[in-house]
């Protein structure tokens, strides 16, 4: 963890309460906790957005709140850095959780996930802008999901399943410390059927495509890639380098200073010019991420402006092929931390720029 990492959050949370007039924060949500201490985790589950213990946070301190199951665990793996006090209950009895954390904090306590109990808050905003620890971290996590990504769609053949996909993607994600949050797969006919295609049992015939979004120190990347057997049909080339110029319009839009409604429109022209109008009606286009697969999916109506550190996975489709990768917006033209250099790749010159985008893979 960076050194003053959790100092920086923690005034973040400190100018939330003072906002709210909160004596404190019950810290629960997966993306929360992760984000706040650093890339730590706290669920048990993954199938979740909350997790098994959860932390207080108050103007001058910070508790542990967890069962007697989870408690040594969390102390020890999690947090062991991070000056926090105990809050712990047997494991049948939870509400004295919540009853000494009104005790130690005072009864306006927010907390992140709807209970009665107390007033919920949202601190999605307390993400952003992302600190050069946390862009370090994506991009590491960038490059190990694109190589990996690679690598199987190098290894897989005609005959392989959708499902034998997954099952590899998994085991090279999770033997490198990474969850595979999202896998999409789609073989042939099923990528212009679906735009979420659950991987099957069905066999590649012809070509396929590869759909993930991956989590680990609680951020996530999302990407897709298209591997082809032998000459791809003039329709599909066509229809690719059209949504890559889509994709390349979204991408260079996301800069500072604009409206993330600014940014969709720019793509929805995109999609116009490149004799698609009407694709980008089928499927939604993105937005921001970062501790979240998406934290809302843009819209013209988006009025959020883009800062420097902001994150973005941007998915343009058009029926039969898709182009998708993680940037993260700078002072010039947005890093793209998912790029796979011996990737083959389209040149797309836009507004008087030029950017790489992801081709189809043949082999």
């Amino acid at each position: 963890m960076q050194e003053n990492e959790i100092e920086i959050k923690w005034t973040r949370v400190k100018d939330f309460l003072k906002k709210r007039k909160l004596d404190g924060v019950i810290i629960n949500r997966i993306s929360n906790f992760s984000w706040f201490t650093g890339g730590r985790n706290n669920y048990v589950a993954t199938n979740t957005e909350f997790g098994a213990s959860s932390l207080l946070v108050t103007e001058k301190k910070i508790y542990l709140l967890a069962n007697n199951i989870e408690a040594n665990r969390i102390k020890q793996e999690e947090i062991a850095r991070l000056p926090v006090d105990d809050i712990i209950c047997v494991w049948h009895q939870d509400e004295k959780l919540f009853e000494t954390a009104r005790k130690v904090a005072g009864n306006n306590i927010g907390i992140d996930k709807p209970v009665e109990k107390f007033e919920f808050v949202d601190l999605d905003r307390l993400h952003f802008p992302l600190l050069d620890i946390e862009i370090e971290r994506f991009k590491n996590l960038g490059q190990k999901v694109s190589k990996t990504v690679s690598e199987v769609c190098r290894q897989i053949e005609i005959g392989t399943t959708e499902n034998q996909v997954a099952g590899m993607l998994s085991e090279h994600f999770w033997a490198q410390g990474s969850v595979p949050v999202v896998l999409l797969i789609a073989a042939d006919e099923r990528i212009a059927s679906f735009r979420h295609p659950i991987p099957t049992n069905k066999k590649i015939e012809g070509y396929a495509m590869i759909v993930v979004c991956v989590y680990e120190k609680g951020l996530i990347v999302s990407m897709t890639r298209i591997v082809s057997f032998g000459n791809l049909p003039e329709e599909i080339k066509k229809k690719h380098q059209a949504v890559c110029a889509v994709d390349a319009a979204f991408i260079l839009s996301t800069k500072p200073g604009m409206s993330v409604g600014e940014v969709f429109r720019s793509g929805i022209a995109a999609y116009r010019k490149m004799g698609f109008p009407d694709e980008w009606e089928k499927h939604h286009q993105g937005g921001p991420c970062g501790y979240k697969t998406r934290y809302y999916r843009a819209t013209e109506n988006s009025t959020d402006i883009i800062k420097q550190g902001y994150a973005f996975a941007w998915n343009p489709s058009i029926t039969g092929t898709k182009s998708e990768d993680t940037i993260i917006s700078t002072e010039n033209n947005p890093l793209i931390i998912t790029e796979d250099s011996k990737w083959p790749s389209i040149s797309i010159e836009t507004g008087g720029k030029c950017i790489k985008r992801s081709d189809i893979l043949v082999r």
